[in-house]
């Protein structure tokens, strides 16, 4: 439970608890000051490995936290894109699909085989994650007047991004699901 106060654990937590203030700003028209919010809520990502390998905070709570922490922003903040239209159906069932069997894979493991498991992302995953990050950003200029949805350029590189983003999401799936039997039957420990 100590493990929970350690710095890069705290960041972790706050980035779960900025979602809900965020997405209400956004939602009554404070656009700067959710923009705000939402730039120290990404942060916290960027900070919390960071200080987790610096100060030698490193956890098995924050391993399974962060990536936690990622999946419920990047849902949370999807759903409300995708409940305003501003997100494809496509790739916001990528996104729902990934995350939910992440999520859910957790306490299956933990909590109802007992398996204690490792966490190590590799490249591409964590590009999957920034790059979600990076759509969020493009897409909040949206929201901004007047509204810059309109522009080609915008739209190609909201285009090139999303188009990227769900392949990567597609690869991360496919790799995960075999992973997570592996892990479940016993026959490998990490997910990667």
């Amino acid at each position: 439970m100590k493990d929970l106060l350690l710095i890069p654990n705290i960041l972790t937590i706050s980035r779960i608890l900025l979602i809900a203030p965020s997405l209400y700003l956004l939602d009554i028209g404070k656009i700067y000051i959710a923009s705000v919010i939402i730039t120290i809520l990404f942060l916290t990502d960027f900070f919390d490995g960071y200080l987790a390998r610096k100060l030698e905070q490193t956890s098995f709570i924050g391993a399974i936290l962060d990536p936690i922490s990622d999946k419920i922003v990047v849902l949370s903040f999807f759903t409300y894109l995708f409940l305003l239209h501003k997100v494809h159906i496509i790739y916001f069932l990528l996104i729902l699909i990934r995350d939910i069997a992440q999520l859910t894979s957790i306490p299956v493991l933990i909590f109802w085989k007992k398996i204690i498991f490792k966490v190590k992302p590799k490249l591409i995953p964590k590009w999957g994650t920034a790059l979600n990050f990076i759509l969020l950003g493009i897409i909040s200029f949206q929201f901004f007047k007047p509204p810059i949805s309109e522009n080609f350029i915008y739209n190609l590189a909201l285009n090139i991004v999303m188009i990227i983003s769900g392949l990567i999401e597609i690869y991360i799936l496919v790799t995960f699901i075999p992973r997570f039997y592996q892990i479940y039957k016993g026959t490998h420990d990490t997910f990667e």
